[in-house]
């Protein structure tokens, strides 16, 4: 990209009001290589594309084992949840993100729900049935598997491969909704245990914590160790996942099978054939990172409990 189309680029982003995602594209354009091409060469590892690195970060559905799901005797009760039009107007106003399959901008679907008097209370009231109905029931996944596709893109990490899935625009206010209503339930539950679950703050108080533990018991010979998850997101176990949030998200968890019980279909722009989403939690997804942190909230926990080499 050259300066005069980085200028074009931000002065787009800033006349539409976009302020955060403005100064998020000048200040990561010298870091990031931008969105690859599916024929492109990866890079890493060498000697394959992108369409088969992507390909790859979307494993086929594996049986997980038994230590991955929460214990529970009795499941908890499932509770209506009410979603209205007041939801839709709070949730539509902070809209925003970029086009799925269908092109339909983020900035468009907020006007039409916020700018046409009776026109958009009508279809803010009727965004709202939808998301009750998937909320409450379970829904045939061939009546949604359209809704469900994603535009999936490549980002050069330099070097190396993020997918991100771009949900349609009105799938991911769905979500954004059942996030608004629901997400405290994800925060009271993982508490101290996950700090990715919402809180906010929750991750520079990590860091000024163990920064403090660790300089007062330096002289104790403890030490950090760095731990990265290869393709988590796309490795989690979806069963596994999906009975934890009925037991630690239930006013969530219908939403949520009713979102992943088939395979995604993710769109490749430039490419000759489609991905299935079989396994794990969709990057870019806006209840995808608090379904994560409940998928794997039984290894937290384990982990926790580790002392001197010996799982308690």
């Amino acid at each position: 990209m050259t300066d005069e189309q980085a200028v074009k680029v931000f002065s787009r982003l800033m006349l539409e009001g976009k302020i955060r995602e403005a100064t998020c594209f000048l200040t990561e354009r010298e870091t990031t290589g931008g969105v690859l091409s599916p024929d492109d060469d990866a890079g890493k590892p060498k000697g394959k594309t992108v369409m088969e690195v992507l390909q790859s970060k979307h494993p086929e559905q594996a049986t997980p084992g038994e230590e991955a799901f929460v214990e529970c005797s009795n499941l908890p009760d499932l509770f209506f949840v009410d979603i209205t039009s007041s939801h839709i107007q709070r949730v539509a106003n902070k809209l925003s993100g970029g086009a799925g399959p269908s092109g339909l901008q983020s900035t468009q679907l907020q006007e039409l729900l916020l700018k046409f008097g009776n026109h958009s209370a009508e279809l803010r009231e009727a965004y709202a049935s939808v998301c009750r109905r998937l909320a409450n029931n379970i829904v045939d996944w061939e009546e949604i598997r359209a809704l469900k596709a994603k535009r999936l893109i490549a980002l050069n990490k330099c070097p190396g491969i993020r997918p991100i899935g771009i949900g349609e625009v009105g799938d991911r206010f769905l979500s954004k909704t059942m996030a608004h209503v629901t997400g405290n339930d994800v925060k009271n539950e993982c508490g101290s245990d996950q700090l990715c679950s919402g809180i906010k703050g929750g991750i520079e108080a990590a860091v000024h914590g163990m920064q403090e533990l660790f300089q007062s018991n330096c002289d104790d010979g403890w030490g950090l160790l760095l731990v990265d998850a290869s393709n988590a997101f796309n490795s989690m176990s979806r069963p596994a996942a999906l009975w934890n949030a009925r037991v630690l998200w239930s006013r969530c968890s219908i939403f949520l099978f009713n979102s992943y019980q088939g395979y995604a279909v993710l769109i490749v722009r430039g490419a000759s054939s489609f991905i299935l989403s079989k396994e794990g939690v969709t990057q870019g997804d806006p209840l995808g990172m608090m379904f994560n942190v409940v998928g794997i909230l039984p290894l937290t926990r384990k982990l926790k409990k580790f002392r001197k080499g010996v799982i308690s």
